[in-house]
């Protein structure tokens, strides 16, 4: 199976949009933003009025936005980069990675529960 298949080179702007709405539409990716959000939110009621509240939030969101971005770019400038064999070797490496991860907290957990 071929991993660039299909009617010739897909334009920047497709698959930069593509990579963009995954990277914000992540539920990890969201929840690891909201608590951030979260804690220096509550850090910063504390200190300040809303008014601030206000200039703060939209400054995580924009940084969050940027990141967003930057994370689209790379992801379409480095998949014109890499060869075929080096994209299913990266991706099989990933997918060996959270297998082994999600068996170690798995059986982390099951310790947790028994003790």
């Amino acid at each position: 199976m071929n991993v660039r298949s299909g009617k010739g080179k897909p334009a920047f702007y497709k698959t930069f949009g593509a990579g963009f709405f995954i990277s914000l539409s992540n539920p990890l990716s969201i929840l690891f933003w909201l608590g951030i959000y979260g804690s220096i939110l509550a850090k910063t009621a504390e200190s300040f009025d809303a008014n601030q509240l206000l200039i703060y939030s939209s400054g995580i969101l924009l940084g969050i936005l940027i990141w967003d971005f930057c994370m689209a770019i790379a992801a379409s400038t480095f998949r014109n980069l890499l060869h075929e064999k080096a994209l299913r070797w990266l991706t099989g490496a990933a997918g060996v990675s959270l297998i082994v991860f999600g068996f170690y907290f798995g059986w982390q957990g099951i310790q947790m529960l028994i003790s």
